[in-house]
């Protein structure tokens, strides 16, 4: 049984009434210590770590209203990156809760409480949902959340990302990411796709070669100030068997405002998309490129991948539905979770 297996039997077992339910640490010291990403709601500070069975000295707590992650580059992607490479974090663990309260708090509320702090609307960032990361779904937000540490190029391949729900009223714990399964499913696809490097990418025959050699990097130490612009989305359009050359561009093609208004993309996913200039822009959000698709300044026939997979498809491919509702597990007794010791 590995860490986080044993943590959720072992929370499970206490609930149920379980006085012996614990962790023998000695067994899972390689993996200690964990980097954990929960809410700023007060009312975890009495469940953490002890839901977890996990002393303090083994618990390396980030917190942020609603635990969100926007991106596989983020702010909190730098201190997650941080608390593994610095301060030795082992796994990680994405650990939202119930009846958090920016899940249900609106923009037009968040409009309105502002206001009563004196802070008119027109002081507040055009779009508050990309801004502030206000979300819908506790357990869907802890899913995107744990995509984009996965994704991301600061984690290591072979660091687990957990993705846990508590509920606030007793502890208990549910598994929304098994770590160990999304760890060994991408490197089972990883291997199953290795390919002859002779043979281009699918839609990429015609782009030059990348020499990793010859980027240059700037000399900088944590801390330093660093404000990189980033570039502004293009309209983009391709074919998904190549990607025309300079002289003989391929028309653009894009949506009318609106057009394609309520187009939905994984909201855990990001995307890397081709401009009709061959080069590759990204990578975005689900959220900006359904803002920027309504506005017209994004084809659905462009070029695209999504990070984390090699494929290169158009981008009207990723188009999917609307998540279904996850229901809520029955409420148990309260928590008797007890910290660990080497005779339990």
């Amino acid at each position: 049984m590995r860490l986080f297996e044993a943590i959720l039997d072992a929370n499970h077992r206490a609930l149920s009434g379980d006085a012996r339910a614990g962790l023998r640490l000695e067994e899972y010291s390689p993996a200690l210590p964990i980097v954990a990403l929960t809410c700023i709601d007060p009312r975890l500070n009495p469940l953490m770590p002890e839901v977890l069975g996990i002393p303090e000295e083994h618990f390396i707590w980030l917190r942020n209203a609603g635990n969100i992650i926007t991106g596989p580059t983020s702010s909190t992607m730098r201190s997650i990156a941080l608390a593994c490479a610095v301060k030795g974090g082992k796994e990680i663990v994405v650990i939202g809760h119930t009846d958090c309260l920016v899940c249900k708090t609106s923009t037009l509320q968040l409009t309105d409480r502002f206001a009563q702090l004196g802070i008119p609307r027109s002081k507040l960032p055009d779009n508050l949902q990309e801004f502030f990361g206000l979300f819908a779904s506790e357990r869907q937000n802890v899913l995107r959340a744990a995509d984009f540490i996965r994704q991301s190029p600061l984690i290591g391949p072979k660091i687990p990302v957990h993705g846990l729900l508590v509920d606030i009223s007793n502890g208990r714990l549910e598994s929304i990411v098994n770590g160990y399964q999304t760890l060994e499913s991408v490197v089972s696809r990883d291997q199953a796709s290795v390919r002859d490097e002779s043979q281009p990418i699918r839609g990429f025959d015609q782009i030059g070669d990348f020499k990793i050699a010859e980027m240059k990097f700037p000399e900088a130490k944590i801390g330093d100030v660093a404000t990189p612009r980033r570039p502004e989305p293009v309209h983009v359009s391709a074919s998904p068997s190549s990607v025309p050359e300079p002289e003989t561009p391929e028309p653009v093609t894009t949506a009318s405002h609106g057009e394609h208004s309520g187009m939905r993309f994984d909201p855990a996913s990001v995307f890397k998309i081709v401009g009709t200039d061959r080069k590759i822009y990204g990578p975005y959000t689900a959220d900006e490129l359904e803002h920027w698709i309504n506005e017209g300044r994004i084809a659905l026939d462009a070029l695209a991948q999504r990070v984390g997979y090699k494929e290169w498809k158009q981008l009207k491919e990723f188009v999917r539905e609307k998540v279904g509702h996850i229901p809520v597990p029955p409420r148990l007794s309260s928590l008797k979770m007890r910290k660990p010791n080497r005779h339990s």
